[in-house]
C-alpha cells in the first residue's frame, strides 16, 4: 500500500509550560518547503509581522498568518495561495477539534 504524504503538517510546542509559546501554531507546507505561523491576535494590542501575511477569522476570533520561512518562489508555488490553503487546513483542524471536545 502506497500512501502519499500530506501536503500540510500541523506543528506546535509539544510540552506546555504556561508561557505565550503554548498557543503558537505553525503549518508546514511540504510542497513549497515553507513554514507559516498562525497567531490568534485577539489578546494582542500591538503586533506587527513582516513579509507576506493575511488576516483570517474563525468563529469570533481574529488570526494572522505569516511566513516564518517562505520558499514558494524557489519551488514554483504561489505564496498567497499556499497561505490561504494553509489557513483552510488549520481552520478545518480547529473545527474538527471543537466538534470532538469532551
Amino acid at each position: 500500500m502506497n500512501l502519499p504524504p500530506p501536503e500540510f503538517l500541523f506543528c506546535e510546542i509539544p510540552i506546555k509550560d504556561g508561557t505565550q509559546n503554548d498557543q503558537r501554531i505553525w503549518i508546514y507546507h511540504r510542497l513549497s518547503l515553507s513554514l507559516i505561523e498562525f497567531i490568534n491576535v485577539d489578546e494582542f494590542k500591538d503586533f506587527q509581522f513582516k513579509g507576506i501575511q493575511d488576516r483570517f477569522e474563525h468563529l469570533d476570533e481574529n488570526w494572522f498568518g505569516f511566513y516564518v520561512q517562505n520558499n514558494c518562489e524557489a519551488t514554483d508555488n504561489n505564496d498567497k495561495e499556499v497561505l490561504k490553503n494553509a489557513w483552510r487546513y488549520l481552520e478545518n483542524y480547529l473545527i474538527w477539534e471543537d466538534s470532538n471536545e469532551i
